[in-house]
């Protein structure tokens, strides 16, 4: 009941509305994070805490939403085995490393990054929900599902947008098998982040478990939203969130 105490209850009540929107948005373009994260900061927790809390939640959203996907058919776990394995790993050494070092240099190219990914998506042709024939080489797929899981250990904010990139760009996969095959890369990257966090003791239980109802919620919605509409549906809202999120870190980096 402390974390009540020191935020207050609207700022619980506030964080949970926040976890089942961005439960929504998670699985429908992967930035649940976007929506959380900020609000946790700004809710005067310290950001380790932050960090903790938000994989926390974040990790029961990204299973929801990946065992709908897996239930729909549009995801083959045997294609994802060996990505999950690499993004798992990494993740743990990022999340490790968070703990010890500041990620502000990471966090000032985030969003040029994610400039980049939202204008790959709008200019690149032919990309729908069928999967295209172009394929990179399956050591240039690992490393970035490598880079991946660095990353979402280290920050995590607009990761599955990140992988749903990596898998439409270099593993040919349409719209929306990239995206249910991306929450399975994603939740393995959250379970071992979610982990290190558990042991240091940096989750916020209470709170934690309160947004965790709220991304179950808003992860349930938005798959069922994700594979009735398909790509018509989640093309434009990666692409918007891209562009949204590099907007709102250059504002707060510059």
């Amino acid at each position: 009941m402390e974390i009540l105490e020191n935020i207050g209850f609207f700022w619980c009540l506030l964080l949970v509305g926040a976890s089942f929107v961005g439960g929504i948005l998670g699985t429908l373009s992967g930035g649940s994070g976007m929506i959380t994260m900020p609000l946790l900061l700004l809710s005067g927790i310290s950001p380790i805490q932050a960090l903790a809390t938000n994989k926390l939640q974040a990790c029961f959203g990204s299973f929801t939403g990946a065992l709908h996907y897996y239930k729909s058919g549009l995801v083959d776990l045997g294609q994802s085995r060996s990505y999950m394995l690499i993004a798992f790993v990494f993740s743990g050494i990022g999340t490790l490393a968070v703990q010890y070092i500041s990620p502000d240099r990471l966090s000032v190219l985030l969003p040029f990054a994610m400039i980049g990914v939202g204008l790959y998506l709008l200019f690149a042709k032919n990309l729908g929900d069928d999967n295209h024939t172009r394929q990179t080489h399956p050591v240039v797929l690992y490393v970035f599902c490598a880079l991946a899981g660095l990353y979402g250990g280290l920050l995590g904010v607009g990761i599955g947008t990140f992988v749903i990139a990596i898998l439409i760009s270099m593993g040919g996969y349409g719209f929306s098998k990239a995206l249910a095959h991306s929450r399975w890369i994603v939740f393995s990257i959250n379970f071992i982040s979610m982990l290190v966090f558990i042991i240091s003791g940096h989750v916020l239980w209470l709170l934690g478990v309160m947004m965790c109802i709220g991304q179950l919620l808003g992860s349930s919605l938005g798959a069922k939203m994700a594979i009735k509409h398909g790509a018509k549906l989640i093309r434009p809202l990666v692409i918007g969130l891209c562009f949204v999120m590099s907007i709102q870190l250059l504002i707060k980096q510059f």
